[in-house]
């Protein structure tokens, strides 16, 4: 394409000079070399925007799907501290990867232009060497204001991003707090914070438009006065017989025809800045470290194992931050049903997700039998272990397909047999499409009771050995926890369960109650021993009993 455009300015001056010398076979031939080029200039023009188009495409659908492999296994700790939360992820996702994929459709210009621009440059040095040698000292002039406003783009296009980043944050912050929103009559607030946000972002944008747009009147009047130059000079030229018209044609014909490459290759630098900081953006979070860490051979899950060991265990969410957990040292015996229990903030949820290496300790270490569990494969520890928490997370999906997620690697032929189980295949056999009947986003379609049972079904088909209830009741009103209750005594029958409840109804069925407070285990004991020593156990149930 940039060999045709260059000898399209060749062919002007031969279709000139034919013209002055009236041969018509000159012009002739001129005229079919130069349909000739432009159906060559048609046909690589097709195939380069194609090209780079689908090339844009799937970079960006490859971006994005590194990005979303790359979100699920960073650790809990990342994802608990990143500033603009998950809405931020999502800009990164969405917003960052657009800009990287036009900032991939002007990369080629990059390339292109060059080459057209040093054809057309080599052509004007052939027609009149002391012409161009004088307008060529121009060219750096034009780099010192290309590299001044790339500078100041890529500044404000950081600031821009960040911006958008946080705009994003608070709408997908808005959509999931809906209902405390309305409830609260936040509207005006949620509103008064998108509207204080996007004004910053649009401020960067403005900025950025302000320094691209002022760049394109000060190079075309540069081109505008050099063409008034040379109209001159040539005119001159050709009034003392030093040129022809041909060449006073081909010489102006080329010189407009730079400056297309010189706009594009301007135009292109800029908004590449734009994209590199998108991309410094994007490969940030592909580079993030915070993974949860997995050895180079890892071991497999012990298949007769007896035990599940804290030994000194310490966690703390930063270098700085208080520790969450102190010195902890617990031995669950398989089988055994062991319940966690005190006030908000005393380390019960951060001992079951150690133990699925949500994160990892700082200090100590967790051992299933004498084997601890960072020298185990990732997928196979947690295969061996079935969560149920207070907040279900369930897909817009099919009830079969949720129920069915426990493990996709089974047949679902015993979905209906774990929904029984769970005592939820009552309501799921009432609803229009029974087992197909799709859910809603999180499971809304249905109550709480109905995606507890739903849950526990999930848990049920995966049939791990292992078991985490996580405050799996406390949200439920009576007569749904008496239908949960069934789903669960069925669930942890045979299993080593982890429970962590306020209820005395869940707690009191444990072997033993670990009470904790502060990151620190205060008792441990059977429910009977507890109440009976008369220490921190018994005044919670007291408090407990009053309420």
């Amino acid at each position: 394409m940039a060999a045709a455009s260059a000898q399209m300015a060749v062919m002007i001056k031969s279709l000139m000079d034919g013209l002055q010398s009236k041969n018509q076979d000159t012009i002739l031939e001129s005229g079919l070399i130069v349909l000739g080029l432009a159906a060559v200039m048609s046909v690589s023009r097709f195939f380069h925007y194609y090209l780079m188009n689908v090339t844009g495409e799937l970079v960006s659908q490859q971006l994005r799907a590194q990005l979303q492999k790359k979100f699920m296994y960073l650790s809990l700790t990342f994802h608990n501290n990143y500033a603009s939360g998950s809405g931020g992820l999502i800009s990164r996702v969405l917003s960052d990867v657009s800009q990287v994929q036009i900032g991939l459709r002007l990369f080629a210009d990059l390339f292109r232009e060059p080459l057209s621009f040093v054809f057309l440059i080599g052509w004007l040095f052939y027609l009149n060497f002391k012409l161009t040698l004088s307008i060529i000292v121009l060219i750096p002039v034009l780099g010192l204001v290309m590299r001044q406003v790339s500078r100041s783009v890529s500044k404000y296009s950081h600031r821009g991003q960040e911006g958008l980043e946080r705009v994003t944050s608070i709408v997908k912050e808005s959509l999931d707090g809906m209902r405390i929103i309305q409830s609260f009559n936040l509207e005006s607030e949620m509103e008064n914070r998108f509207g204080a946000e996007f004004g910053g972002y649009l401020e960067a944008r403005k900025k950025i438009h302000l320094r691209m747009e002022a760049a394109g009147p000060l190079t075309e009047f540069i081109a505008t006065a050099l063409v008034l130059g040379i109209l001159t000079y040539m005119s001159l030229e050709i009034a003392k017989g030093h040129a022809t018209y041909g060449d006073f044609a081909s010489y102006l014909g080329t010189l407009l025809m730079l400056n297309k490459p010189i706009k594009t290759l301007q135009d292109a630098y800029v908004r590449v800045q734009e994209t590199l900081v998108s991309a410094t953006r994007v490969f940030r979070i592909l580079e993030e470290a915070s993974e949860v860490k997995q050895v180079a051979s890892p071991k497999s899950f012990p298949n007769d194992w007896q035990t599940i060991s804290y030994k000194n265990v310490t966690f703390a969410y930063g270098k700085d931050s208080k520790p969450v957990l102190q010195n902890i040292n617990l031995t669950i015996r398989r089988g055994e049903m062991v319940a966690f229990v005190g006030s908000s903030g005393s380390g019960k949820s951060t001992m079951v997700n150690l133990l699925e290496r949500f994160f990892d300790p700082t200090e100590g270490a967790i051992l299933i039998d004498e084997t601890p569990i960072q020298s185990l494969n990732l997928q196979e520890l947690r295969s061996h272990i079935a969560l149920v928490t207070q907040d279900v997370y369930l897909f817009s999906d099919s009830i079969e397909k949720n129920i069915w997620s426990g493990d996709f690697s089974k047949s679902a032929d015993k979905v209906v047999d774990c929904a029984r189980a769970s005592n939820a295949h009552d309501f799921i056999s009432r609803t229009p499409e029974g087992y197909q009947t799709r859910m809603g986003e999180r499971g809304n379609l249905f109550s709480g009771g109905e995606k507890q049972r739903i849950s526990i079904a999930r848990a049920l088909f995966k049939d791990a050995p292992i078991l985490i209830l996580d405050e799996a009741t406390s949200a439920l009103d009576s007569a749904s926890e008496v239908e949960v209750q069934k789903g669960l005594d069925r669930l942890t029958e045979g299993r080593t369960s982890l429970v962590i409840a306020h209820r005395l109804s869940t707690v009191a069925k444990a072997d033993r109650i670990v009470v904790m407070a502060e990151g620190r285990i205060l008792e441990i004991g059977s429910h009977q021993e507890l109440i009976d020593r008369k220490g921190e156990y018994f005044k919670l149930t007291q408090l407990q009993l009053r309420g």
